[in-house]
C-alpha cells in the first residue's frame, strides 16, 4: 500500500471513530451503579463477617435441568450455618405506588417507569439458589429470608409497604451504618447488611426457640458453591451506557476469538484517542494504530467496524456490537 493509500485509510479510520455515536446510561441506571461500584470496590468474591458470608451480583440458573431457561442475577446472598438470604438492593427516587403486581416508580420529572413485583421476583430467586444447592447434595438452612432495601431516602413508600418484614427502608439501615466503625463507606454498607440479618437471625431465633445450625461441612460447601458461581459480563460504550449479559466472541475480519476464555474478573479495554483533533493529526502524522485493544488482544489489528458479539440480559439473542462503540470490557 502506498503513503497516499495509507493516508486516506487512516483518514477513513479516524473519520469511523470520531462518527460513533454516544450512548449515555438511562437515569434510573446511574442512579443504581452507586450500590454496585460500592459493592465491586469491595467484594471480589465474597466477605466474611461474625458467622455469616456476603456475596454479590451472583448468577443463578432459573432451572439447573434446564440451562437454556437463563439466570437470574442477585444482588446480594447472605448465608451462615442457620440462615440464607436473597437481598435486592433497588435505588429507586421519587414516589412509589403498587398497581395488582406491578411496581410503578413516579419520578420527579413525571415521567413513570413500571417494575415486576422485587419481593416475588426475590423469592423466586432464593428458591432457584436453593434448588442449585439441594442438587449438589448441600444441605439448605431452613430458616429463608428475603428482602429488599430502599437505600434512596429520596422514595416516597406507602405505608403498608414500608411497614412488611420483607422492606428494609434507609432509616433502618442507617441505624446499623451508623454503628460501623470500618471507614469507607462500602465497607460499612456491606457489614451493616450483615448485621441486620444477623440481628433478624437472633430474632427469630428468640421467637421460635431456635433453628437449627446446618453441619459446617454443607456450610463450607455451600459457600463454595456460591462462590464459583458466575457475575454478568459488562460491555461498557462511548458516552457511559454499560451492558450486562454474556461477552461471546471477538470478530475481527476473518478471525472469530471466544471471550469466555479470559479470566474471570479481568477487563480489555479499547485504547483510542477520542479527541476529534487529536486523533485527526494521529491520523495525518502519525504511523501506530488509531485503535487497538489491550491484553490478551493486544497483538490483533483492529478497525471500529470490527465487532464484539454480546448477548445481553434479557434479550433473546446476541447482537454484534461494533469496537468503535466500545469502551471496555469486563468478564464476570
Amino acid at each position: 500500500m502506498d503513503r497516499q493509500s495509507s493516508k486516506a485509510q487512516r483518514l477513513d479510520t479516524w473519520r469511523q471513530i470520531v462518527s460513533a455515536r454516544q450512548e449515555p446510561e438511562l437515569d434510573e441506571v446511574v442512579a443504581g451503579r452507586d450500590a454496585e461500584q460500592a459493592l465491586r470496590s469491595l467484594v471480589t468474591n465474597h466477605l466474611t463477617w461474625k458467622t455469616a458470608s456476603i456475596f454479590h451480583s451472583k448468577r443463578v440458573p432459573r432451572d439447573g435441568r434446564s440451562p437454556g431457561r437463563g439466570r437470574y442475577e442477585i444482588d446480594l446472598i447472605v448465608v451462615s450455618p442457620k440462615q440464607i438470604s436473597a437481598i435486592e438492593i433497588k435505588n429507586w427516587s421519587g414516589r412509589l405506588r403498587i398497581d395488582g403486581e406491578r411496581w410503578i416508580q413516579e419520578r420527579r420529572n413525571g415521567g413513570e417507569v413500571s417494575h415486576e413485583n422485587p419481593l416475588s421476583k426475590n423469592n423466586e430467586k432464593l428458591d432457584c439458589l436453593c434448588a442449585l444447592l439441594e442438587s449438589q447434595n448441600i444441605r439448605v438452612p431452613t430458616a429463608r429470608v428475603c428482602r429488599v432495601i430502599f437505600w434512596n431516602k429520596n422514595l416516597n413508600v406507602p405505608l403498608e409497604v414500608a411497614k412488611r418484614d420483607e422492606i428494609v427502608m434507609n432509616h433502618e439501615l442507617e441505624r446499623f451504618l451508623g454503628n460501623q466503625k470500618a471507614t469507607g463507606f462500602a465497607e460499612r454498607f456491606l457489614i451493616s447488611v450483615l448485621e441486620l440479618c444477623l440481628d433478624q437471625e437472633s430474632s427469630m431465633i428468640a421467637a421460635d426457640g431456635f433453628f437449627k445450625a446446618v453441619p459446617s461441612r454443607d456450610y463450607a460447601a455451600a459457600v463454595q458453591a456460591i462462590t464459583s458461581l458466575e457475575t454478568f459480563d459488562k460491555l461498557e460504550l462511548l458516552g457511559g451506557r454499560v451492558l450486562s449479559g454474556d461477552l461471546l466472541e471477538l470478530r475481527v475480519g476473518q478471525n472469530r476469538q471466544p471471550l469466555k476464555s479470559i479470566a474471570s474478573g479481568s477487563e480489555v479495554k479499547v485504547l483510542c484517542k477520542r479527541n476529534k483533533i487529536v486523533l485527526f493529526f494521529s491520523a495525518l502524522l502519525g504511523s501506530s494504530p488509531l485503535i487497538s485493544l489491550s491484553q490478551p488482544f493486544n497483538t490483533f489489528a483492529v478497525n471500529p467496524t470490527d465487532k464484539v458479539l454480546f448477548h445481553q440480559a434479557g434479550e433473546p439473542k446476541p447482537e454484534e456490537i461494533e469496537i468503535g462503540r466500545v469502551v471496555r470490557m469486563v468478564r464476570g
